[in-house]
């Protein structure tokens, strides 16, 4: 399971840059558990070069190398396969059989204020605010605060990664892969304190279109007529993917969040007063993770609400 967690991350944050450096200065929300889990579909039909670009794309090395020895050409199994079997499990933690789309914050953020968003221009948007006990961190060497904000299951819960004082969220954005977002977000960093929230209320719809994405990734002969091999999922010629799609909805409100689709010098808990303030009246990133297994559900960025 570690291992699949492992390729959602980093393929999350790969996409992430690709649409932020395509979509400068807008809002950007995307599952990359959805994306993930569509495009090893399309795996488990793909051969030849057309299933190496895909797995060198989602990071699927990392599932090969945690397999015994002997087992990783085995034709009882193939790899795509135990992916697949890897999804089981995970979404079978993650769905409950009275879930829906809504998930509800722990301790609800009660209340409105109005407030200036600074986000190159100022504009006047509600606020929410609560004080209670949630997990923060801060970030020496980026002047960053990062909140946990648990949902009423536990099982998930909201990251948002807010640069403080004068630092900027370029600066973040410079800095996050894997690694710096495990460090920034692992338990034993993040501490519970009272705090209090305000974030704004606000409304995500995006629809991307991802050929040219993901070809920048590597994925390129999965969308040429000629070179794409889907020969596992028919013997007809010319199979290829003419396009991609994606689309996510997400709805952060007081009712909660509505949602379609190490250790070091660097970190440390700042010396903040009895209450901390976090305040989220700027550009922020935000991810909705399963806790458990640390996958990333939702990935985003709000610029403007």
């Amino acid at each position: 399971m570690r291992s699949l967690s492992t390729a959602n991350v980093e393929f999350c944050l790969d996409v992430f840059k690709e649409l932020n450096s395509n979509n400068i200065g807008d809002n950007i929300f995307f599952s990359s558990l959805s994306l993930l889990y569509a495009l090893s579909m399309v795996l488990l039909g793909a051969r030849g070069e057309t299933a190496e670009q895909l797995e060198k794309v989602l990071h699927f090395s990392h599932t090969v190398d945690s397999l015994k020895p002997g087992f990783k050409d085995s034709p009882k199994c193939s790899q795509a396969g135990r992916i697949h079997s890897e999804f089981g499990v995970l979404f079978s933690q993650i769905n409950q059989p009275d879930s829906n789309c809504t998930l509800s914050i722990a301790n609800r953020l009660y209340g409105t204020k109005t407030m200036t968003f600074h986000q190159g221009k100022n504009v006047t948007v509600d606020m929410m605010y609560q004080i209670g006990t949630f997990k923060l961190a801060f970030v020496k060497e980026l002047q960053m605060q990062v909140l946990e904000l648990p949902y009423v299951n536990n099982k998930l819960s909201m990251i948002i990664l807010l640069p403080v004082g004068t630092a900027n969220l370029k600066q973040i954005e410079k800095q996050l892969n894997s690694g710096t977002f495990h460090e920034w977000t692992s338990s034993s960093n993040m501490m519970e304190r009272e705090v209090e929230v305000h974030l704004p209320r606000f409304k995500l719809e995006i629809k991307y279109e991802l050929n040219s994405l993901l070809k920048s990734l590597g994925v390129t002969d999965l969308f040429n007529q000629v070179k794409a091999d889907l020969s596992g999922m028919s013997s007809t010629k010319g199979l290829y993917l003419s396009k991609a799609i994606h689309k996510s909805y997400l709805d952060v409100s007081e009712e909660g969040t509505e949602a379609a689709a190490a250790t070091g010098d660097s970190i440390a808990v700042k010396s903040l007063p009895m209450r901390a303030q976090f305040k989220a009246n700027h550009p922020f990133l935000f991810f909705i993770r399963h806790t458990h297994t640390n996958t990333i559900l939702f990935c985003g960025k709000l610029a403007s609400p």
